[in-house]
């Protein structure tokens, strides 16, 4: 229903034991009822004292109390009453935060959509999509503004709620606002963004928004040597083993300590040997990551790492377990991902290019390879921002981020936790931000909340699930919380920094095609 006038749609009531601050009740006629919905925007206007005004919205009801000696059998309800909550004070057509509330009598009047518009402060380049209730009223967020995209991005919810759309769309916003945008592409979904979207049963819905299917330019799709790729067109690449922090590289083949400690002193007997890596500042350590060429000379790699652990095993004990660390870094050898010399590694200068979306396909290769592709990624971006202060703004999306980084895991991965936590805090300044989606956001530490400032909830079931994202989130109400589980496709719960208070949105269709769909 499309709101554009103001219409009075009730009175506040005289409060009842269990009152709180921060709600009211209203009584609504039955004449008014058919305009009185949950999610609808209000306006208070204080019956007691200075007549202020409030912000409230609608979040519970229509309930029809009894009256004095009704029954089921022989009475009608009289009239209804809604649970508004109070978001704040209007002063001067703007929202702040309150010390009061209105009182009995308070006139209640209905928000037309450009009203709520207004006092959400939802306008931005970004379209994301509609408020919920109010399809006249577009929901996007500012690309330009540090609070938002570089302080981190978390979509969340089950199999088929919509998730992946959201991650479409915002990728194509990211993309158009001018940002480079990296995909950590875990099921090979997101390859054929350059075409348009071929759910053709949307287009309706999309040409609402002001939006055509369209594909994205530039584009581009690479994957690690050893996978494969349906595009035809695609690029590989290889992953060089002295491009990870040794602590970081030991947490993700899940070493023990012995085995740890034995690629500690591997690597460094390396580095020790090469003069060039003795002394290095972050700056010069940061060129050396990222050189590429072919006069690199790369300290050691996968087969010399596995030669010196050989020689070294009589010589291992509990702390210095070689053989242990042989067999790992054999199952490392066995993926043919790394260091191979015929294929250029990751290159983040030709991938942060204003505008420009890239894919990492790693659908057909193993959990393993998609975390150190994931690591790589991670680091090498962030070393690139901060060598290249004009470097365009930066998106990278991580799909299934719980398998990167498991709350079951986390004690286990504090140095990649360390990694993950410093990129994501010291990129906001360099506009880089982290987008991480998951379907099992129980799974995921709860610092990964914490990291992320922006957050889009679309239909989550499990209570395990749930609870990790309330117990997060000091911002939404539990009233909203409750709505989650019954939340329907492209319906999401959205909590960002621009907005005063969290939203109900129905996310538009992505306008770039996505396998599996269509």
């Amino acid at each position: 229903m499309k709101r554009t006038v103001s219409d009075m749609l009730g009175r506040v009531c005289f409060d009842s034991q269990d009152a709180s601050n921060e709600r009211v009740q209203v009584h609504v006629a039955l004449d008014d009822l058919p305009r009185a919905e949950r999610n609808q925007f209000v306006r208070l206007t204080n019956a007691v004292g200075r007549r202020e005004q409030h912000l409230g919205r609608v979040i519970g009801g229509p309930f029809f109390p009894a009256g004095q000696g009704a029954t089921e059998a022989n009475t009608a309800p009289a009239f209804a009453l809604m649970t508004v909550e109070i978001l704040g004070e209007l002063r001067t057509g703007r929202l702040f935060a309150t010390n009061t509330r209105p009182g009995p009598q308070s006139e209640v009047v209905e928000l037309s959509g450009e009203e709520v518009r207004h006092l959400l402060s939802v306008s931005g380049d970004a379209l994301l999509g509609a408020l919920e209730g109010y399809p006249e009223v577009r929901i996007a967020v500012r690309s330009d503004a540090k609070a938002v995209l570089p302080r981190n991005v978390g979509i969340f919810g089950t199999v088929g709620s919509g998730k992946s759309n959201t991650c479409q769309a915002l990728i194509e916003e990211a993309a158009g606002a001018g940002y480079a945008v990296i995909v950590v592409d875990v099921e090979g979904e997101y390859i054929e963004m350059d075409q348009p979207s071929a759910e053709t049963d949307l287009h309706a819905a999309l040409a609402d928004f002001g939006l055509a299917p369209r594909g994205l330019d530039p584009f581009a799709v690479c994957y690690p040597a050893s996978a494969s790729s349906e595009r035809t067109d695609a690029t590989q690449f290889t992953l060089r083993t002295c491009d990870y922090q040794p602590a970081v590289l030991a947490e993700i083949l899940e070493a023990t300590p012995g085995e740890k400690g034995a690629l500690l002193e591997v690597v460094d007997y390396f580095v020790q040997r090469d003069r060039r890596r003795s002394g290095l500042d972050e700056a010069e350590a940061n060129r050396l990551l990222l050189d590429d060429s072919a006069a690199a000379q790369p300290p050691y790699n996968i087969g010399t790492l596995l030669d010196r652990a050989s020689q070294r095993a009589p010589q291992g004990d509990s702390n210095l377990d070689y053989r242990g660390l042989s067999g790992k870094l054999t199952r490392l050898r066995h993926t043919s991902a790394f260091d191979n010399a015929n294929l250029p590694a990751l290159s983040p200068g030709s991938l942060i290019q204003p505008g420009h979306t890239t894919v990492l396909d790693v659908s057909t290769t193993t959990d393993l390879v998609k975390n150190l592709v994931t690591a790589d990624l991670l680091r090498k971006v962030f070393a690139y921002k901060i060598l290249n202060e004009g470097a365009p703004p930066t998106l990278l999306v991580i799909e299934e981020a719980h398998s990167f980084i498991s709350r079951e895991r986390a004690e286990e991965m504090g140095e990649t936790l360390n990694m993950v936590r410093d990129i994501a805090r010291r990129g906001r300044k360099r506009w880089l931000g982290l987008c991480f989606v998951t379907q099992q956001p129980g799974h995921l530490p709860d610092e990964f909340f914490e990291l992320c400032n922006t957050r889009l909830v679309h239909n989550v079931k499990s209570i395990h699930n749930l609870s990790a994202l309330t117990r997060t989130a000091g911002d939404v109400t539990q009233e909203l919380w409750d709505r989650c589980p019954s939340l329907g496709p492209g319906q999401c719960l959205i909590s960002c920094p621009q907005f005063r208070n969290p939203l109900l949105m129905n996310v538009r269709p992505a306008a770039t095609k996505r396998k599996f769909v269509g």
